[in-house]
């Protein structure tokens, strides 16, 4: 079956039933960063939201919070090729890529959980998963979570 979503292809710390990628074959850091993010969860997630009035605050937030939750089985599912080990630093790092797009998209979500929230503050949050996705996937390297 073919997969349903890109495998991120980045290097995992060397061990038994690991897949080597080499140097040729890996993701550059850009690609690897758009394909943690989860567009499938996101095109639902945003129907969902066009679909629910804003004044349903509490509906929208736990909307919100199903997305991030599911964001992880999805991955799991549609990128494990048969016969191959899950990608899972790919679905970790996933939830944590979905969820700072949609802080930065939904702002009314946002405000619902912090009155504070201005607009200027979704490039930050953008700007820091950006840096934050790479550094968790070193992280989540180093412990050993494999992705290939």
């Amino acid at each position: 079956m073919p997969l349903l979503r890109p495998r991120v292809k980045r290097p995992d710390k060397p061990g038994p039933g690991r897949k080597e990628i080499s140097a040729s074959n890996q993701d550059s850091l850009l690609a690897a960063i758009v394909n943690w993010i989860p567009v499938e969860v996101i095109t639902v997630y945003k129907a969902a939201m066009g679909a629910i009035p804003e004044d349903r605050a509490s509906l929208r937030f736990w909307i919100s919070v199903i997305s991030i939750v599911v964001t992880f089985p999805w991955i799991v599912f549609a990128t494990k090729p048969a016969g191959e080990n899950i990608a899972w630093r790919q679905a970790c790092l996933a939830p944590v890529a979905f969820t700072c797009w949609a802080v930065a998209t939904q702002p009314d979500v946002v405000k619902a959980i912090y009155p504070g929230w201005e607009s200027w503050m979704a490039f930050l949050v953008l700007g820091g998963g950006t840096l934050l996705l790479p550094i968790l996937d070193g992280i989540l390297k180093a412990a050993g979570v494999t992705q290939n």
